[in-house]
């Protein structure tokens, strides 16, 4: 067998992989929206027996012989490099995970996000505890399989998600940055901001509608995707042509929904530009990393839509919507309010300066769990502690605490920091898109424009720091993000 041979024979097999994945979506969104409890188990059983196939084809034997055939070195093009890079990665991490314990994990976090779900509601953590030390167990299992001689387990499982970077580096770039967060918190929070309005009673009807036609104008293809209401806002891509997001209307303010809809807008731009071009059905036709996923997810739902120059746009729509929410409330009044910065214990609510001090709590805990010098027992007492060390006060709830968040029922351990990290990519791109290419937030066709070139139809041909150094020239840094913080909210507040 020649490497072209090898080649088209390693592309059908991913193309097969992306479609068990696919199907895996599928009954996931299904029991995110609709599955009744008595069904879960059946459903824990179907998602296991997806995982363990695929895991049979991305760790096989026929897949190691055909990566033993192609070197990347040696290809003439970006997506016959990335597509054996990508696969000789999940070859390697796959091959040291025992199949049962694939299955193991993926049954779990079936059931895990079921007892989530429940414990949330009845706000009593003890109703989690024990699907959620099983899943702890587990992921330490996992994590030993793949740590092959990494300085620490959270390096092993930071890695699936964040290509490239390990615990130290990651934790280097959030302490440059988490003392100027803190101070400039301390600072903006304590400014007499009137928000009042954003609380009010506001039709979900109107704000679908508003919601709607931004996401149109960014690029969202309703023929492709569609937009439905959850527990927890996310995206998920179900097909090429099938990407679907979702929001909540439970929060206290109009701004939160909006906000949400925005974000997860921002994720699905990119899953539908990497969708439509050569990497359409591959592993490549998604985000880089996890962290440039959230870049972009972010620059949209902050740097763009909380803008003055956004809402210059936008506020007569929105006034023509809810005439009697904002009457008497004018456009400067309205951005200042978008724009409050707060202490508040729920992270998808939390404003974009505070943010990533949520994601702090998270990585911190994350690590002790998984050294095992914190037990499940007492995460809500030490969540609880750190919080208030952050914010200067404890959650009234676990609700409003450790049960706030679904990704830990699913065991994605690791996963947390890619969202600050994410902040810090869409920083750095977005100080580019506006120094050296002029752009600005209230030309959203523009900006979508750029991005769906620059980025998102890229995909997952180069890693997350490969595709922002490619994208704005420069090497991650972290101040460029308080620096543009600084920036907007000495301007807006004074």
């Amino acid at each position: 067998m020649n490497q072209q041979q090898a080649f088209a024979r390693l592309e059908e097999l991913d193309r097969h992989l992306v479609m068990l994945e696919h199907i895996g979506a599928a009954l996931q969104w299904d029991q995110e929206m609709v599955l009744r409890d008595k069904a879960v188990q059946e459903r824990s059983i179907q998602l296991g027996w997806l995982a363990e196939q695929s895991h049979a084809v991305a760790s096989g034997d026929e897949m190691g012989r055909l990566l033993d055939v192609l070197d990347e070195r040696t290809c003439e093009s970006d997506f016959e490099r990335a597509l054996i890079r990508v696969r000789r990665r999940e070859y390697e991490r796959k091959r040291r995970m025992p199949k049962d314990l694939v299955r193991a994990i993926t049954e779990q976090a079936a059931k895990a996000h079921q007892s989530w779900v429940s414990a949330r509601k009845a706000d009593d953590f003890a109703l989690f505890s024990k699907d959620l030390s099983v899943m702890v167990d587990l992921v330490k299992e996992k994590a030993s399989c793949l740590s092959d001689g990494q300085a620490t387990l959270y390096d092993a499982l930071l890695s699936e998600f964040e290509e490239g970077m390990n615990t130290q580096e990651v934790t280097s770039l959030f302490d440059s940055i988490k003392g100027p967060l803190s101070d400039m918190v301390q600072t903006y929070a304590d400014k007499d901001v009137d928000d009042s309005f954003l609380h009010q009673a506001y039709a979900i009807e109107g704000q679908q509608a508003f919601a709607n036609q931004v996401l149109t104008d960014m690029g969202f293809d309703f023929t492709r995707g569609s937009s439905a209401v959850s527990v927890h806002p996310f995206t998920t891509t179900i097909a090429s042509d099938d990407i679907r997001i979702t929001t909540r209307y439970t929060d206290p303010s109009v701004m939160d929904s909006f906000s949400s809809s925005i974000h997860e807008g921002g994720h699905a731009l990119y899953e539908m530009g990497a969708s439509n071009t050569i990497l359409r059905g591959t592993s490549l036709a998604g985000g880089a990393s996890h962290g440039m996923h959230e870049s972009q997810s972010r620059l949209w739902e902050n740097m763009v839509s909380k803008s003055p120059e956004f809402w210059e746009r936008y506020y007569p729509q929105f006034q023509k919507i809810f005439p009697s929410q904002t009457a008497g409330v004018g456009l400067d009044r309205f951005v200042r309010a978008v724009n409050k910065v707060g202490r508040t214990c729920i992270r998808v609510n939390a404003d974009e300066m505070s943010y990533s001090l949520h994601i702090f709590l998270r990585f911190g805990l994350e690590q002790a769990l998984l050294a095992g010098s914190l037990c499940v027992a007492d995460l809500p007492q030490a969540w609880n502690e750190e919080f208030s060390r952050l914010f200067g006060f404890k959650p009234a709830t676990d609700r409003e605490g450790v049960l706030q968040d679904v990704h830990w029922s699913s065991g994605d351990f690791g996963y947390f920091p890619t969202y600050a990290l994410g902040n810090l990519y869409g920083a750095q791109i977005w100080a580019h898109m506006q120094s050296q290419l002029g752009l600005q937030p209230g030309d959203v066709e523009g900006i979508s424009s750029y991005l769906r070139k620059a980025v998102y139809e890229k995909g997952a041909l180069k890693t997350g720091r490969e595709t922002a150094l490619a994208v704005t020239g420069k090497a991650l840094d972290a101040t460029v993000f308080t620096s543009y913080l600084e920036n907007k909210f000495s301007r807006l507040f004074g």
